[in-house]
């Protein structure tokens, strides 16, 4: 009896088709629209940069492997630990962070590795790397420290000692650390860490990909500072050029920007929908105008942040019930469209294939639903295709098309695809679990008034002037009104509105 069920509906439109689709007179579809310059009653697409987990921004900004990769990666950490926005990287909150950073990875060396009695699997080399890393950072965040210089320099001079007794020639390589030499280095961090009261922040620091809100300039800082005093500061200006021209492009900043009042809490009921789906069942994504440099990226967030919204929303369940969702995504080729697994870096591209890979393979527990529309299913990834279970075949002309839908059916009912080639218009074929056997069926007519914006060119009639019923077709143009748009310059209506205000 519920006027609005409670059903999650969430459709990735890449060509702004849908809009009006859904639209009824009697409220019975309330219908929730994001789109990257919204009109009345419209929302703005939304997709900040602090929402991208470390794989997205490493793909989006080609941060090599061996030293722009990791960089990246601790900038995000200490981001997403919350230091106040704007706060200089030097200060004794990170001193503190790191500080607890390192006596985990330094107990948790110890307790996995011990005793490091040899170097053949390569144990102790670790152990040795990680004592490197802590005497550089620190001596880098003690800079600027104002409080606790003693205890800190201290730990720095021990730690000096114990590398320079290990490495003081190639004949001490093989001699491990001595027990009393490690304890001590633990023993002092934790003293300072009492101190400092350290102790009080979060048992387990927060990792690269928590959504925890940052400033992108902040992350920026952060990523200069940590740039300069890697020594090789050479090495990371490509990758700081390119986050800067992502942070200054006007065209991104409305959809990846940080600047309006956004809550995880309130974007996961936004896009997905509210308790008991009061604010509607559906959301259409209009991704249009989304620019093209970010598109995969935007979609890949998008369909990843559902992913994970519902895969916690049945791990916090008691039950373990999940709320089942379902994602549609429109031209799914462009998308979803099969990469090179063994490329070194994968590119935005890619990763948001993985992303639907990833629900197609695992989103059924969770409650997520995927469905898939596309004029090229040959492009598609073979993992997703290997996880859809029921095909609603329109009309395909392509061979490869053709010879990939052919193996969804068994030989004694190849005969029916034959007129896959000759499907009139809304016709298609049904198979898979949906239908005990493929049966031909034809799609229900709409108001045109609900129509998707999919219809073909009217060529003949707009250039003839009369369409099929004898009726003069007008298609007049005003290039400076769409090159006024395109340069984003106020019409002059416009500008007199301001005036006037």
């Amino acid at each position: 009896n519920r006027k609005t069920p409670n059903a999650r509906f969430i459709v990735l439109d890449p060509n702004g088709e849908y809009a009006r689709a859904f639209a009824q007179d009697d409220d019975s579809i309330r219908t929730r629209l994001f789109k990257v310059r919204p009109e009345e009653e419209e929302n703005q697409l939304q997709v900040p940069l602090w929402f991208w987990n470390s794989a997205e921004w490493i793909s989006f900004m080609q941060a090599s492997t061996r030293a722009q990769r990791p960089l990246l990666q601790k900038a995000l950490r200490l981001r997403r630990n919350k230091r106040p926005p704007g706060e200089a990287i030097n200060t004794e909150y990170d001193i503190k962070v790191y500080l607890q950073g390192a006596y985990s990875r330094l107990k948790q060396q110890v307790t996995e590795n011990a005793p490091f009695l040899s170097t053949k699997d390569g144990r102790y080399w670790g152990f040795l790397e990680l004592l490197v890393s802590i005497h550089s950072s620190l001596g880098t965040l003690i800079i600027k420290s104002e409080k606790h210089t003693e205890k800190l320099t201290l730990l720095i001079e021990k730690i000096a000692e114990l590398k320079d007794k290990k490495c003081k020639n190639e004949r001490n390589y093989n001699k491990p650390f001595n027990y009393g030499d490690v304890d001590e280095v633990i023993k002092i961090i934790k003293e300072l860490l009492g101190d400092m009261e350290g102790d009080k922040l979060p048992s387990t620091l927060r990792g690269e990909d928590t959504p925890v809100a940052f400033s992108s300039q902040d992350l920026l800082v952060d990523l200069e500072f940590l740039a300069t005093n890697s020594g090789n500061r050479q090495w990371f200006d490509s990758l700081l050029s390119r986050i800067q021209t992502v942070l200054t492009d006007t065209r991104m900043e409305p959809i990846t920007g940080d600047t309006g009042d956004i809550h995880l809490d309130k974007w996961l009921t936004d896009y997905i929908g509210g308790n008991q789906a009061q604010n509607g069942s559906l959301t259409i994504i209009d991704l249009s105008l989304v620019p093209s440099e970010i598109i995969h990226i935007v979609t890949a967030v998008i369909a990843r942040m559902i992913f994970e919204a519902l895969q916690r929303y049945r791990n916090l369940n008691k039950e373990h019930k999940t709320l089942p969702t379902v994602l549609v995504m429109e031209e799914a080729h462009t998308f979803v469209k099969r990469y090179k697994v063994d490329a070194e870096n994968q590119d935005a591209a890619s990763v948001c294939c993985q992303v639907f890979e990833r629900i197609a393979r695992e989103g059924r527990k969770f409650g997520l639903g995927l469905v898939l529309s596309s004029q090229r299913p040959s492009e598609l990834s073979p993992t997703v295709l290997s996880q859809c279970n029921t095909f609603l075949l329109h009309r395909i002309s392509n061979d490869r098309d053709q010879d990939l839908v052919h193996r969804f059916v068994p030989d004694n009912l190849k005969g029916l695809l034959r007129e896959l080639p000759s499907l009139p218009s809304q016709n298609a074929i049904l198979l898979g679990w949906a239908s005990e056997l493929p049966v031909l069926i034809r799609m229900n007519d709409l108001p045109k008034a609900q129509q998707p914006q999919s219809d073909d060119p009217d060529f003949w009639d707009v250039w003839t002037g009369i369409d099929k019923k004898g009726k003069t077709v007008e298609r007049s143009v005003d290039w400076k009104l769409i090159a006024d748009d395109w340069q984003q310059i106020a019409t002059t209506k416009e500008n007199d509105n301001n005036q006037e205000n």
